[in-house]
């Protein structure tokens, strides 16, 4: 019997294929993962208010984020707090060249009916007399007047009907559920009052209605796409004059009537706008200057007492934003910080085996208490890319945020801009790649 001879390359061979598919086993089904890190919970659930109102709302004004709250999603009459989303409406079709500030419009019987109606906030418009867009705005904002506002609304979309439906349009334009507003006209006055203008197969007693998170969306996207809305609302008094009887009327504006009120608070307001109707009850909505932490706020206060006594509304919508800032804490990452669990990219093809990433920009957030140390899903192996600049942004997601509530359209900071702080490219080492495949 003859003994075969061992032949070395036989067994060469075979080593190479075992190792060869013990290397691919690994790399498909073992080390094909990044590590995830978790860190303990970030809770941003906002404060519950208790309060008599029947919502009530503090807002970030920064970031958007709520951090204080009452039945925010419940849709109530908002009164003369609507004329915000008619000022943002009159204002756009101003950017885009539709109305301009010197336009003049024409107040019809109607319009002159309305304007002497003693229910009503008014300044007395003059059958056939002009006014124009600034002079209609300035009445509307500074101290609620309502024919002011029906004629802006008839100046944008030609009647109330028509206006009503591009309130409704644009309100779900940004993102507000169907289900947070109803819009008749652009004031918030009962269906009844428009006359031969009403809309049509709508009870007379119809009020525009929203939700306290809607309005403060609304009134967001106001002081955010057009600040200069700020200034109009600044102004320290109304001064009405009408060329077509030589008349004036001036009056203190809301605004300071409100700052006024709640000077005992250290606080002020820099926007307000109030609403009272029996049905709304009083509304009040205002925008703080730069408090001691450096943050402002946005705040509402729906139904907080009788029409016809807005002053406990008024005090409150101060008070909420009091508690709110002493109860809760603002948390800022600076622009250039390490994010746990997405520090870094590892990569296949470059020189650089890892790239460390840093944010692109601050972050910030506000948190009642726990936690503050965030932390994001890591990135993926990647087996593709050949180059990376420094600078170069990727998006990556914090994992460890539960309860954050924003304003409708804002975006939470869930996505977070991280940039590479270290160029790299190609490597044509194979070895080295190889490496990299196997023990990934």
């Amino acid at each position: 019997m003859i003994r075969k001879q061992f032949r070395p390359f036989n067994f060469l061979i075979i080593f190479a294929l075992l190792f060869l598919l013990v290397s691919f086993l690994i790399a498909v089904f073992v080390n094909n993962k990044v590590t995830r890190i978790k860190l303990p919970t970030v809770n941003g659930r906002p404060i519950q208010l208790k309060t008599k109102a029947a919502s009530a709302l503090v807002v970030n004004f920064k970031s958007g984020q709520v951090i204080a709250e009452k039945n925010p999603n419940k849709k109530l009459a908002i009164a003369s707090t609507s004329k915000l989303l008619t000022a943002y409406l009159v204002l756009k079709a101003i950017h885009e060249g539709k109305l301009s500030w010197n336009k003049k419009i024409k107040a019809n019987q109607e319009i002159y009916q309305l304007s002497k109606n003693p229910d009503l906030m008014n300044v007395t418009l003059y059958k056939n007399g002009s006014y124009t867009i600034r002079q209609l705005m300035n009445s509307t904002l500074l101290i609620s007047t309502n024919a002011t506002g029906i004629l802006l609304g008839d100046a944008v979309s030609g009647n109330q009907t028509k206006f009503a439906e591009l309130m409704n349009k644009t309100a779900a334009s940004f993102g507000i559920p169907k289900s947070e507003f109803k819009f008749y006209n652009a004031v918030g006055i009962s269906n009844s009052y428009l006359g031969s203008g009403k809309l049509k197969g709508v009870s007379d007693q119809a009020e525009n209605l929203a939700s306290s998170k809607a309005l403060a969306t609304i009134a967001y996207r106001l002081f955010t796409d057009y600040p200069e809305v700020i200034k109009i609302i600044q102004q320290p008094e109304l001064n009405f004059y009408d060329s077509n009887k030589k008349t004036s009327f001036k009056s203190a504006t809301t605004l300071n009537t409100f700052n006024s009120e709640i000077s005992k608070m250290k606080m002020k307001f820099i926007a307000a706008k109030s609403g009272a109707s029996k049905k709304a009850g009083s509304v009040m909505l205002g925008l703080t200057d730069k408090l001691g932490n450096n943050q402002q706020y946005l705040s509402i206060v729906m139904n907080g007492s009788n029409y016809d006594n807005p002053l406990p509304t008024w005090n409150l919508t101060a008070k909420i934003v009091q508690q709110a800032a002493k109860e809760g804490r603002n948390v800022v990452l600076k622009k250039g910080s390490s994010i746990t669990g997405a520090d870094k990219l590892t990569l296949q093809k470059t020189e650089l085996y890892q790239v460390p990433l840093k944010t692109a920009s601050k972050l910030v957030f506000w948190l009642q208490k726990g936690s503050k140390a965030v932390s994001a899903d890591p990135f993926p192996y990647d087996k593709k890319l050949s180059e990376i600049k420094s600078g170069q942004v990727f998006y990556g997601r914090i994992n460890n945020f539960k309860n954050f509530n924003y304003l409708y359209g804002v975006k939470g900071p869930e996505k977070i801009k991280l940039q590479a702080t270290k160029s790299t490219k190609v490597t044509n080492d194979w070895i080295i790649r190889y490496w990299r495949w196997l023990i990934h």
